[in-house]
């Protein structure tokens, strides 16, 4: 049996600080094979920069995804560019820094790792992914034993869409961006394990990772308030994937928090 842990998006340093400190002794207590983070929102709402980015690989994790956020952070271009760990949403199209997928080796299996991001409610408005995620699964063809796809998106409906277009095509899909994990874990018809959110990584004491009275400020007025973050104790939430290595079909997928 071959463990995915995917880990929702992280929410500032804080919570990044948090994951490093527990992924090692996690991944040994749970026979994790593979770790997949989505740190889109690790700089707190401006994508990730290299130093966090380099702290959540070297505690662990083999692939980082992204997100709508993920092109805020020019700091990250460059890294975006030499990190093959590091993928962002593939519709950003070729012209944008770095790729939208890679094929890393985790213990000792060819893992393709893809992130693509809805276009429903949500911006940068993207075009929809399909085609993009066709032409990568026609080049890789017969070049990866597993395949797992974050679809970065706010619309559950077109989260589950994408999911019923791949299904059997990918061993794990998994929806970020709401910050809230669903309770809709389940392995479709042909194989693939699917949940619409697998959460957030990210302080516990507000709304989304933010301090609430500004949320609340910003709904009552719609006036410019700035982010803040919110106080409490950081919380982990994401989902593991069993996968059979041998047919490349999801056999059990898991809610996990710490």
């Amino acid at each position: 049996e071959y463990k995915i842990l995917c880990l929702g998006d992280i929410v500032g340093e804080d919570a990044v600080s948090k994951v490093c400190s527990i992924l090692p002794k996690y991944i040994k207590e749970n026979q994790i094979s593979c770790v997949i983070v989505n740190g889109e929102n690790a700089s707190f709402l401006t994508g990730i920069s290299p130093d966090l980015a380099d702290e959540l690989l070297r505690a662990g994790a083999d692939a980082i995804t992204g997100g709508n956020h993920t092109m805020q952070n020019r700091q990250s271009y460059t890294y975006l560019e030499d990190t093959k760990e590091m993928v962002r949403p593939i519709n950003f199209g070729d012209n944008a820094p770095g790729r939208g997928y890679a094929i890393l080796d985790a213990n000792g299996y060819r893992i393709l790792v893809m992130n693509a991001m809805g276009c429903v409610h949500i911006e940068p408005n993207l075009d929809a992914p399909y085609s993009f995620i066709d032409r990568v699964l026609s080049r890789e063809a017969g070049n990866y034993d597993i395949a797992v796809l974050d679809i970065h998106a706010e619309a559950t409906g077109e989260k589950y869409a994408v999911a019923m277009c791949y299904d059997g095509k990918f061993s794990v899909i998994f929806g970020t961006h709401t910050h809230v994990q669903t309770a809709d874990e389940q392995i479709l018809p042909r194989g693939t394990g699917y949940i619409t959110d697998i959460g957030m990584c990210g302080e516990s004491g507000g709304i989304l990772g933010m301090d609430t009275e500004c949320i609340i400020e910003r709904m009552r007025t719609h006036l410019p308030n700035k982010y803040r973050a919110a106080s409490g104790d950081p919380i982990a939430y994401g989902a593991i994937f069993t996968v059979d290595e041998k047919s490349g079909k999801c056999t059990d997928v898991r809610r996990i928090s710490f």
